[in-house]
């Protein structure tokens, strides 16, 4: 294989930057990925970017940039595709970096899913189911702040934007061929909606698993513990389980200790983090315990009964018939927390809408929906 740093430019200056936006604004689409650290912090920290474009690479250095507005303006240009390998991550980055996200953005993860070559490929299964390539992760725990980067990190990070051009026509031509192309666009564009406006610290809360357990002035204590932590960590910029794990919070939750006694009592609760936040706590749970019933979050939907499970059974089966037909990774066209919705509700979820919905959808409706 030719090597890859051949034709690679390393950008450390804002002038380079700014020239080969210049070059860069006439590719018919850009093959972006970046390479950072996130292991004592909230936020991540970019270490490298990368750019490929009609066929050449591009290592940008983050740590010596200080002019980002060429390529901002890039990243929001409609005309130019973005295209991206499991970007959930690399949303973050750009978030931090840029305060923007790339778009129109098409992530090939998904793009593979809706081809019919597998759910959740990683980037090494793509490229040896699309081009039969086996590609080396072996930098992918790499210090990508340290400096100079060495020869074998620059060789990984160009790998990802080289054969992210090869892969992207393939994808698009196969799901041209189907008629879905505007299905990846339409669920990537739900990415890049969620990443430039991301859930409340209020919100929080409402990932903790068995959260049905817990009753809702529970329920509200969680919350407010949540969401606090999630400002705590933020202003720290610490990784929230540094603070309080999730877990731990749903401990506290579940006790409602009274005093600092009680608190050390939680289970996996440190000696220092009481020292540090035993007080806040214990004054979110005296503030939550005069909050009037009304002001508590609706209760948390408890677990199907045994018909709506058998529902969900019918659901199930003629989901599996709607893949087949449509050639998809089943993950891709039912989640089961839509399906719960559905069932609970009666309702269609924004999720099974849109191109699901003839697919899916309406044949959904008419086995749980409201009349």
């Amino acid at each position: 294989m030719t090597d890859p740093l051949a034709s690679c430019l390393y950008i450390d200056s804002d002038d380079v930057l700014h020239d080969s936006c210049a070059i860069w604004a006439q590719a018919e689409f850009l093959a972006i990925d970046t390479e950072f650290i996130r292991t004592d912090t909230f936020y991540p920290i970019a270490g490298l970017l990368q750019v490929g474009a009609a066929g050449h690479l591009y290592l940008i250095d983050p740590l010596n940039i200080s002019d980002w507005s060429a390529f901002t303006d890039l990243l929001r240009r409609q005309d130019i595709p973005k295209v991206i390998h499991s970007c959930s991550e690399d949303l973050e980055v750009f978030q931090v970096l840029f305060q923007c996200v790339p778009q129109p953005l098409l992530d090939t993860q998904i793009g593979a899913a809706l081809a019919g070559l597998g759910f959740g490929l990683s980037y090494q299964k793509l490229i040896m189911e699309c081009l039969g390539i086996h590609v080396e992760k072996g930098e992918t725990r790499s210090d990508w702040l340290r400096r100079p980067l060495s020869e074998s990190q620059c060789t990984y990070a160009a790998l990802d934007v080289l054969y992210l051009q090869k892969v992207y026509p393939l994808l698009k031509q196969r799901l041209e061929e189907k008629g879905a192309l505007n299905w990846w666009l339409e669920d990537c564009a739900v990415i890049t909606a969620q990443a430039e406006n991301p859930a409340l610290p209020q919100d929080y809360y409402l990932r903790i698993k068995s959260l049905w357990k817990l009753n809702q002035r529970q329920q509200y204590v969680l919350q407010q513990l949540c969401a606090w932590r999630e400002i705590e960590a933020k202003e720290r910029n610490i990784p929230r389980g540094r603070v309080i794990k999730d877990p731990v919070c749903f401990d506290i939750a579940r006790l409602l200790p009274g005093d600092l006694n009680q608190l050390s009592r939680v289970k996996e609760l440190s000696p220092g983090s009481i020292r540090r936040y035993g007080d806040v706590i214990l004054a979110l749970i005296s503030s939550a315990r005069s909050v009037a019933d009304d002001d508590l979050p609706a209760p948390a939907p408890k677990p199907l009964t045994p018909a709506q499970t058998q529902l969900m059974k019918q659901m199930k089966a003629l989901g599996e018939v709607a893949v087949v037909a449509a050639d998809i990774a089943p993950e891709v066209l039912l989640k089961k927390r839509d399906l719960e919705e559905l069932i609970r509700t009666g309702v269609l979820p924004p999720s099974l809408c849109g191109w699901r919905k003839p697919i899916i959808g309406d044949a959904l409706l008419s086995l749980g929906g409201k009349k």
